[in-house]
């Protein structure tokens, strides 16, 4: 299921029926419901917030009758999102997320409990940002026309939190691997949170593609290492790589031959310039082109990776090129 629709079963008898009484048109623009303890129920719409009542009406602002979470109405839904197993989602909590059977992610913010200086747990639950999956099938088929027709790069899609980096990247995934161009290209899944391929025992939810193999739950790095040594993908597929091991792990299978197609978390062009991550990736002089996310008009803008590469890296003059990272000041 997708939409607002797809996380609907997961929550309370109560929060379900007021859900349900929203618009239709509204239901289908919210991205986030964000839940806290004795706190407003509050919708996002494309990066605003606003304020559910208890006749299905939206606010700008909090209004009378708007609707209050209480702490047993939240503890129950905590328990239903966890499918009444904390056990089983124990590992996830202390990475602060959820991830439900379709693929929706919902963040949690607690307190963490540490023994002997190690992290063990989390307790005292008081939000939970429940983020909407959406698969739009075909959505990437300007990007694969434009770049993949005649040449087959590595990109970077680029863009906020929820502009569409993981929608457009599965829908890249499916339309390679099923046959763009009369070619079905090996398609190995980074799905470190479940979001790509919304895995729910050993069915696939979402749509990633008939020439994909999706790993899930694993690092991004040892997933990238694995696919790199087992799976001979022609494309690897993976979602906000933001460590210098991730980035490793891209560079010895870039050496392998693979193309990657990957996401960042930026803001604007002059992110673009001055992310750390971003440089890092770009000095691998592996990728071709950048998708910028626009977070409004949730249309991309395909950038020449030779540009950015340029502003970023015109100005150091002379590199200590050997060493990827440690002697140029990211």
């Amino acid at each position: 299921m997708l939409g607002i629709s797809g996380v609907l079963e997961y929550m309370t008898d109560n929060l379900r029926s007021l859900l349900e009484k929203i618009d239709f048109e509204v239901a289908n623009k919210i991205c986030e419901i964000r839940i806290r303890r004795n706190q407003p129920l509050i919708l996002v719409i494309r990066n605003t917030s606003y304020f559910l009542d208890v006749s299905g009406d939206v606010y700008d602002c909090p209004a009378h009758n708007i609707v209050y979470v209480d702490s047993d109405e939240f503890d129950k839904l905590f328990l239903r999102l966890c499918d009444y197993s904390l056990y089983s989602n124990s590992e996830n909590l202390k990475n602060g997320f959820i991830t439900l059977s379709n693929g929706a992610r919902v963040g949690v913010s607690a307190s963490a409990v540490y023994d002997n200086g190690k992290m063990i747990s989390v307790k005292d639950i008081t939000s939970l940002n429940i983020r909407i999956p959406r698969e739009s099938v075909n959505c990437s088929s300007g990007v694969l026309n434009f770049l993949y027709t005649n040449a087959f790069p590595s990109i970077i899609v680029a863009g906020r939190a929820n502009s569409g980096k993981t929608t457009l990247l599965r829908d890249i995934s499916r339309g390679l691997s099923s046959g763009f161009n009369n070619r079905y290209v090996k398609v190995a899944i980074i799905d470190e949170r479940n979001e790509f391929a919304a895995k729910h025992g050993t069915e696939n939810n979402m749509n990633v593609g008939i020439n994909t193999d999706v790993l899930t739950s694993f690092s991004k790095s040892t997933g990238i290492d694995i696919a790199t040594r087992v799976l001979s993908p022609e494309l690897i597929v993976c979602d906000e790589i933001s460590t210098d091991a991730e980035v490793e792990s891209i560079i010895q299978s870039f050496s392998s031959g693979i193309k990657f197609a990957l996401s960042v978390h930026c803001a604007d062009y002059n992110d673009l310039i001055n992310k750390s991550i971003i440089k890092k990736l770009l000095f691998t002089k592996e990728f071709s082109y950048i998708i910028l996310l626009d977070n409004y008009t949730y249309k991309p803008e395909i950038i020449d990776a030779t540009e950015v590469y340029g502003e970023i890296f015109g100005t150091y003059g002379n590199c200590f090129v050997n060493n990827r990272f440690g002697h140029l000041n990211f």
